[in-house]
């Protein structure tokens, strides 16, 4: 189903890397250079396709827009190499500060201990490249300047830019060694007192043995799911933060944003919207889409797929990756 695909094409992010190193890296790397941002969101189609999922409909993006002011937490998902995703998102936060809404902008792809280095770059007039590299980030991994629209409006708009990921050496050490010892305890007890069933175990293990292509060792699999869940507190914490009076906007990856088991289980409940960016492909049914997602956001906005290379296949190349003892 293309929703549920393109669902798990974002679920884990960075973590794969994190974990697998170069020798996953290298295989489920996109071939060739970022694909080119649109300039507008009318190069994407218009007008867009917005599945409300409590009523069941489809609503426009200014009522998107007027439903997101009055929330504290606001959670926009991406699939990480749709461009799309990122224009239309930063044409959300415009709209947000053109609603006189001013929140933190937390983003998953700088990690937690390059925050202050950011802050010291935004003090000082960076512009996002220059954000980019004060906040290391991984160029590579994140196929930058991909991200460089919603950067730029959130810099442009003089919204506070914060990092929301744990650390890769943290999250590493979580999924070779079972070591949560990194991490911060603060983390660790977001994960230990947030509600979760076997339910939700369950399809997260599920999720990130699809979205490896059932190639992951099934010893890591739980760990995976971990490193997942204290990423989710991570971002969850680094929201609360952040937050000015205007709350805070999360920058992430769809599967981080799932309303059902994401980032919202570690936030108090009702004070955050959730937003999947999900695609089909030319011909599909939008409308379906919205609704095979709608258990996973609030509101699932639907956009046209990007060309890719089958991960699956570039995976069958990988072998060797096995947790420590």
């Amino acid at each position: 189903m293309p929703a549920r695909r393109a669902a798990l094409l974002g679920v884990l992010g960075r973590l794969a890397v994190a974990v697998l190193a170069a020798a996953l890296l290298d295989a489920c790397a996109m071939p060739g250079g970022a694909p080119a941002a649109p300039s507008s969101e009318r190069a994407v189609g218009e007008p867009p396709f917005i599945y409300d999922s409590a009523a069941g409909e489809r609503i426009g993006r200014d009522a998107l827009v007027r439903r997101l002011a009055y929330v504290r937490y606001r959670l926009l998902g991406e699939v990480h190499d749709n461009p799309a995703h990122h224009v239309l998102r930063a044409a959300l936060l415009r709209a947000l500060v053109d609603a006189r809404v001013h929140p933190a902008v937390v983003f998953e792809q700088f990690d937690l201990s390059h925050d202050e280095a950011l802050a010291r770059a935004q003090a000082a007039g960076a512009d996002a490249e220059a954000l980019a590299t004060a906040g290391k980030l991984d160029r590579r991994g994140w196929r930058w300047p991909l991200h460089e629209p919603i950067v730029a409006a959130a810099l442009d708009l003089r919204l506070p830019v914060h990092a929301g990921n744990l650390p890769s050496e943290v999250l590493d050490r979580v999924i070779r060694e079972g070591n949560e010892g990194q991490v911060g305890a603060e983390v660790r007890a977001a994960v230990a007192r947030a509600p979760w069933s076997h339910v939700q175990e369950t399809a997260l293990e599920d999720e990130i043995r699809a979205g490896h292509c059932g190639k992951l060792p099934e010893a890591l699999v739980p760990r995976f799911a971990l490193a997942q869940r204290l990423r989710d507190a991570a971002m969850a914490l680094a929201l609360v933060r952040a937050a000015t009076a205007d709350g805070a906007v999360l920058i992430a990856g769809n599967g981080h944003v799932r309303r059902d088991r994401g980032v919202p289980a570690y936030l108090a409940v009702g004070s955050s919207v959730s937003v999947g960016f999900v695609e089909v492909q030319p011909g599909e049914d939008p409308a379906r889409a919205g609704r095979e997602m709608r258990n996973a956001y609030d509101y699932v906005w639907v956009t046209h797929a990007v060309s890719r290379p089958d991960p699956c296949k570039a995976m069958e190349r990988v072998k060797g990756i096995e947790p420590s003892s």
